[in-house]
């Protein structure tokens, strides 16, 4: 079997005292970014953020969510490694709603367009969550574009969730949309009364998910990392399915609930922030 499989549960916390890795206390400090700024891309405005420098390592945050959300904890840290690009999807943070289509596919378009803007050619990639599968279709669409991906927390088909999962996105509310990012998008939107707007792109995104195909999925040659939580929204079988289907796929997994990554959202685990952002740095070196 090509496919080298990490399962990593309760042991994952001795990664966390590795002494060439990541700082003891995890990215309590704001990163200042390099540059940043917003770039015309496909009909729409995409703001990025520009830390570090060196190789390039490109985030790409999860649904209903941001730059800093998905990633505040860890960026200063990846920063010391590589010259990180991060965006704000199409509606998301401080990248305007527009009356442009919205979907994980334009996502990708996005990325690849900002990225030739940036006179980026080729880059690692990590997404989390949505943004990972965003991360799948631009492997998939722009392979030339990546040389590495680090997948977190990601779906690939709608049975890699369980029924109740989807049940709850045909009737969800914004009033059921977290409150930390509602008050997030509030504090950071350009145009906070777009709330709702965000919320539409992000609940009708998943409503009408599709799966990608297997097919293409084994079309990614690159390294990948598929990495998730025992309590994620996807599934384990998923994430061993998926990494079983791609040619240099490897899979981790962290205790915790979805949220438990490297984002402020896991400001109240900082162990696994940590560890999260050791197999990073480990996978991607």
């Amino acid at each position: 079997m090509k496919n080298c499989i990490l399962v990593l549960s309760v042991l994952i916390l001795a990664s966390c005292a590795h002494p060439t890795k990541v700082p003891e206390n995890c990215d309590k400090g704001k990163a200042q970014a390099v540059q940043s700024g917003t770039l015309k891309v496909n009909g729409t405005d995409i703001y990025y953020e520009m830390y570090g420098e060196g190789e390039p390592l490109v985030l790409l945050h999860g649904g209903g969510s941001d730059i800093h959300v998905s990633f505040g904890r860890g960026i200063s840290t990846l920063a010391k490694h590589y010259r990180v690009i991060a965006f704000d999807e199409q509606g998301h943070g401080k990248s305007p709603a527009s009356s442009r289509a919205f979907g994980f596919e334009n996502t990708a378009r996005d990325i690849a367009e900002a990225l030739k803007q940036l006179n980026i050619q080729k880059a690692k990639f990590i997404g989390f969550s949505n943004g990972a599968t965003t991360g799948m279709y631009i492997g998939i669409l722009y392979p030339d574009l990546m040389s590495k991906m680090v997948l977190g927390s990601g779906l690939y088909s709608r049975k890699g969730a369980p029924p109740q999962f989807w049940e709850m996105m045909n009737k969800a509310t914004l009033a059921s949309m977290p409150k930390e990012l509602q008050d997030a998008y509030v504090k950071t939107s350009p145009r906070p009364q777009d709330l709702f707007k965000m919320f539409e792109y992000d609940s009708t995104r998943m409503q009408k998910f599709k799966d990608i195909p297997e097919k293409s999925i084994r079309s990614v040659k690159i390294p990948v990392l598929i990495m998730q939580t025992d309590q994620d929204v996807a599934t384990l079988e998923h994430g061993v399915h998926v990494t079983r289907l791609l040619p240099q796929g490897r899979f981790a997994v962290l205790p915790g609930p979805h949220d438990n990554f490297i984002g402020d959202v896991s400001q109240n685990s900082p162990a696994m922030a940590q560890a999260s952002l050791n197999i990073m740095l480990e996978f991607l070196k």
